[in-house]
C-alpha cells in the first residue's frame, strides 16, 4: 500500500517544521517559553494530521489483505462512558430497546398456562410492534402472493408462543456455541441468560471500584469477557426477533426485501477522519490556531468521556499500559489548553500574517 504522503515529502515537511521552530524561537530572542509552546503545538498538530491522513488513506484503499479500513465501531461497541452509551445507541443501534419492544408480554403468564389458550387468544398476546408489522405485511401482499388474511392470527400466535416460553427456536449464540453451533431456547430463557450476564458483569465492576490499578489483572480480563458476552447476547437476541418475524412472513408467502442501508456509524467515521486531519493541519499551519485548539480539546474530551479510564470499567481497545483516570487523551487535551492560552499562532503561523493585515500597528505578541 503506497503511502498517501510520499516519504520524500514527509521528511521534507518534518525538516521544514523543525527549521521553522528554530527560526521562530530565534526571532523571539531564544525564549525557552516560546520554543516549548511552539514545539508542543507542532507536535500535537503533527500527531493529529498524520493520524487523520492514515484513516483517510485506509478508507480510499479499501479492505485488502494488507489494509484494514478505519472504523470506530469496535471502540463505541464497548464504550461504557456517558458519551459512549449515547453514541453507541445513536450510531450502532439499541438492541435492548429493540428486543424489549419485540418481546413485551402484555400480561405475565406461565408457559403451561399460555399453551392451553386457543390460537386466537394466543394471537392477542403477540407484542404490539410485531402484530402491527405482520398485519401490515400480509395486508399489502393480499392478492399478490400466497398470503391469506386468515394466516395473520396463526403467525401472531407462533411468535407469541416463543415470547411466552411455550416454543423454542434454534438460536446461534456465538460465545456459547461457536460459529457453527446452535441451541434451542425460548425468549424468556434468552432474557434470563442476559440477566445472569448483567449480574455477573455488575459483580466484576463492583469489585474493581475498590481495586485501583489492576487493568492487567485476572479480574479485568474476566470483566472484559463478561461485557463482550453480554453485548453479543443482546445484539443476537434483537437480531433473532427480526429474523423470526421475517421467517414468518416468508413462510406465509410474503416477499420480504432486505433494504440495503448505509450503517449510521459510517457518518461518524467520515467526520472523525476529516476532523482530525483538519485540526492537525490548522495547528501546523498556525491558522486560526485557537479555534483548532478548541476543536481538538472537544474531540479529545468526547473520546475520553466515551471510554473513561476508571477502574470499574474495561480499558478502551488498544490501550497501552494501565492508565488510571488520566490517559493520553486527557494529557493531550491539557496540552492544547496550554496552547490556547498563548498566542503561538502569531509567533509562528498564518495567524501572524492575518493579524498584521488586520491590525498593522499592533505590537508583537509576548
Amino acid at each position: 500500500m503506497n503511502p498517501l504522503v510520499p516519504a520524500a515529502v514527509l521528511y521534507a515537511g518534518l525538516a521544514g517544521v523543525l527549521l521553522a521552530l528554530i527560526v521562530s524561537t530565534a526571532h523571539n530572542k531564544w525564549q525557552l517559553r516560546v520554543f516549548v509552546l511552539l514545539a508542543l503545538r507542532l507536535a500535537i498538530g503533527w500527531h493529529f494530521l498524520f493520524e487523520g491522513l492514515h484513516k483517510v488513506q485506509s478508507t480510499f484503499v479499501g479492505p485488502t489483505d494488507t489494509n484494514k479500513v478505519f472504523t470506530s465501531e469496535p471502540y463505541f461497541a464497548v464504550a461504557e462512558g456517558p458519551f459512549g452509551e449515547a453514541l453507541r445507541k445513536q450510531y450502532l443501534g439499541d438492541p435492548v430497546k429493540t428486543y424489549s419492544e419485540w418481546l413485551e408480554q402484555k400480561e405475565p403468564m406461565a408457559a403451561a398456562e399460555f399453551a392451553k389458550l386457543p390460537v386466537e387468544r394466543q394471537a392477542e398476546y403477540c407484542p404490539a410492534v410485531v402484530a402491527g408489522d405482520l398485519s401490515t405485511a400480509l395486508e399489502k401482499s393480499d392478492g399478490e402472493s400466497k398470503a391469506l388474511p386468515d394466516a395473520v392470527p396463526i403467525l401472531k400466535a407462533k411468535y407469541a408462543r416463543w415470547v411466552y416460553g411455550v416454543d423454542r427456536r434454534d438460536t446461534k449464540v456465538t460465545h456459547l456455541t461457536g460459529s457453527e453451533g446452535a441451541l434451542q431456547a425460548s425468549a424468556p430463557e434468552r432474557l434470563h441468560y442476559i440477566a445472569l450476564l448483567q449480574t455477573e458483569l455488575g459483580e466484576f465492576q463492583a469489585r474493581q471500584r475498590y481495586s485501583l490499578g489492576n487493568g492487567n489483572g485476572l479480574e479485568m480480563t474476566r470483566a472484559k469477557k463478561a461485557q463482550t458476552d453480554l453485548q453479543a447476547a443482546q445484539t443476537e437476541l434483537a437480531a433473532d426477533c427480526k429474523a423470526f418475524v421475517k421467517e414468518l412472513k416468508t413462510g406465509a408467502g410474503v416477499e420480504v426485501k432486505d433494504e440495503v442501508k448505509e450503517k449510521p456509524i459510517l457518518q461518524i467515521d467520515r467526520r472523525t477522519r476529516w476532523a482530525i486531519t483538519a485540526i492537525g493541519a490548522g495547528l501546523l499551519l498556525g491558522l486560526f490556531t485557537r479555534a483548532w485548539c478548541v476543536a481538538g480539546i472537544g474531540f479529545l474530551v468526547m473520546t475520553y468521556l466515551s471510554h473513561p479510564t476508571v477502574p470499574w470499567l474495561p480499558l478502551p481497545p488498544g490501550t497501552e499500559g494501565n492508565p488510571l483516570f488520566i490517559n493520553k487523551n486527557l494529557i493531550e487535551a491539557l496540552g492544547l489548553l496550554v496552547i490556547l492560552a498563548h498566542p503561538t499562532g502569531r509567533w509562528l503561523g498564518l495567524d501572524a500574517l492575518i493579524h498584521r493585515l488586520v491590525f498593522p500597528r499592533a505590537p508583537d505578541p509576548v
